[in-house]
């Protein structure tokens, strides 16, 4: 078929670059996929559908596999499936045009390390199979998190605040359907932006503070506690951590509860000029939330963080899950 690339033998790989097998039923998509990725990566085959992944991964042993959903036969999903049982090592990443999150929560679920959408491949699909690669999965939302029970450590860059404040929006609003305790750590404006989003989707966050259930923290207040002499301190972020367990142990679910933060303490630090602090705070968070049932989302505007080399994915190196809300950015 035109436009389908035939396997090559692994011996013919070029092995200093990553190695990826496409399925996609569309000829079209598979040409455009593979003249995208050419750059940074080597296309060791292409195929339509989900059966004759699973006949190619075992032979070419890719580094990654990119998987449409919607294909005849075994669709993604149960192609992905078959790709574990099998004990492949490859990475799995789909690339869909399918928004809703149940698709995504599905993906995750799946245990893929990336969802990218087809109409922002362009922008998208590098950086989720740079992450894939690392260990770090790419979503294009993150509420499907809350869902899934995945409670880790996620970042998010946007480009503009009402784009990220309407999927904190989105996260907190599962969150607290599921019955978790709530905090945020925001400047100002944006902690007022985000209680009138989840106004409009029926949460009364007065209420919920009432409740226990809800803790607002002031985010250029908290940065500044955790800063001595100029430097992260680390028994305040400790102190920090022990106030919120505190708080969702309280919780009519006690031990089995879950907390959700989204924060920008960071954020406030990187914009006071202290980014070795930021990412220190990060480093930290990390160790001392990974085995906790806390799902932290820190964000992070791309304007100016992108201008400093190496910033984002120092950033990203200490978060588990990585989501980019803003299209035009490619890593």
């Amino acid at each position: 078929m035109e436009g389908i690339r035939t396997p090559v033998s692994k011996a013919a790989v070029d092995t200093d670059r990553p190695t990826v097998l496409l399925a996609d039923d569309d000829a079209g998509i598979l040409k455009a996929i593979s003249r995208t990725l050419a750059s940074d990566f080597e296309v060791v085959a292409t195929v339509t559908n989900g059966r004759q992944a699973l006949e190619t991964v075992p032979r070419l042993d890719p580094d990654v596999v990119v998987l449409d959903i919607s294909m005849p036969g075994l669709d993604g999903f149960q192609t992905a499936a078959e790709l574990n049982r099998c004990g492949s090592r490859a990475k799995i990443v789909f690339l869909t045009m399918h928004q809703d999150d149940g698709f995504v929560a599905r993906a995750i679920g799946s245990g893929a390390m990336g969802y990218v959408l087809k109409t922002l491949a362009w922008s998208d699909l590098i950086p989720a199979l740079r992450y894939a690669l690392a260990g770090r999965q790419f979503l294009p939302s993150l509420a499907p998190l809350v869902t899934t029970g995945r409670d880790t450590h996620a970042v998010q860059f946007h480009g503009d605040e009402s784009s990220w404040l309407d999927g904190s929006a989105g996260v907190l609003s599962t969150a607290f359907a599921r019955g978790d305790t709530v905090a945020t750590a925001l400047i100002e404006s944006n902690r007022d932006a985000l209680a009138l989003g989840m106004n409009r989707r029926g949460w009364d966050l007065a209420d919920l503070a009432a409740q226990g259930r809800y803790l607002a923290f002031s985010a250029e207040e908290a940065a500044t506690r955790v800063m001595k002499s100029g430097e992260l301190d680390l028994d305040s972020v400790v102190e920090m951590v022990a106030v919120l367990e505190k708080a969702r142990m309280a919780s009519p679910a006690g031990s089995c509860s879950h907390l959700t933060i989204v924060g920008e303490m960071a954020v406030v630090l990187w914009r006071r000029g202290s980014p070795e602090a930021a990412l220190a705070l990060e480093r930290l968070w990390d160790e001392l939330t990974r085995s906790l049932p806390i799902l932290t989302v820190c964000t992070y505007p791309m304007a100016g963080i992108d201008a400093v080399p190496g910033f984002v994915s120092d950033i990203s190196a200490h978060h588990s899950v990585i989501s980019h809300a803003v299209r035009a950015w490619r890593s």
